[in-house]
């Protein structure tokens, strides 16, 4: 799906945003980065540089409606880990709304993902 490369002075962090937010968030402590994943803008600031490497056609369409200015790396991180544990019809529906145009930002894509998370468990 995406790889996030994320680096911090002169550290580098490689992370399959698949993974639990709590296993990256753990990964980026050990660099010295405090800020939690909720708070960390993909904008590329000076000391912190994040870029989002799409591994297969679903990673496109996912960075295709990232705004780098106002989307952070938790919020990515939460859409790409709530398609990962999705069945194969909830995927397959959240893909074609994102395909279709009905999903055109992240946090669009994030409410539609956890409204079927939500549906799943009950």
């Amino acid at each position: 799906m995406i790889t996030a490369n994320v680096r911090f002075l002169t550290n580098t962090l490689v992370a399959d945003l698949t993974c639990k937010s709590a296993d990256i968030q753990d990964n980026l402590q050990s660099m010295g980065i405090l800020t939690p994943l909720s708070l960390i803008k993909l904008d590329n600031a000076r000391t912190l540089q994040i870029q989002l490497l799409p591994d297969d056609e679903l990673g496109n369409m996912i960075c295709g409606i990232v705004n780098p200015k106002s989307d952070t790396l938790g919020n990515v991180q939460r859409l790409c880990r709530f398609i990962y544990c999705m069945n194969e019809q909830h995927r397959t529906s959240l893909i074609n709304k994102i395909k279709n145009g009905d999903i055109q930002t992240v946090a669009q894509g994030v409410r539609e993902a956890e409204k079927v998370h939500r549906e799943k468990t009950r």
